[in-house]
């Protein structure tokens, strides 16, 4: 399984949108809040940019809440039903 790691904010609405759609299909992976210390440089550092929501897939950023969720329901959701 690939390595996953979620970087969000939760004043966000896209990454709202990807949380509620997370609990939903009972996906849980970790997760990185880009308002505590470091973490927006971590993010920039793997993807060249602070945009939230970003899933890091393997080390490779994936921008956007729509393909966020596209991808979680092709590779994700079977593997937490």
């Amino acid at each position: 399984m690939p390595n996953y790691v979620l970087y969000q904010r939760a004043t966000c609405p896209y990454c709202v949108k990807v949380l509620r759609y997370m609990e939903q299909a009972g996906i849980e992976i970790p997760m990185r809040n880009t308002l505590e210390p470091g973490v927006l440089e971590e993010l920039i550092a793997i993807g060249g940019k602070g945009q939230v929501p970003c899933l890091v897939i393997d080390g490779k950023a994936m921008y956007e809440s729509d393909d966020i969720i596209q991808y979680m329901r092709t590779h994700l959701e079977k593997q937490f039903a």
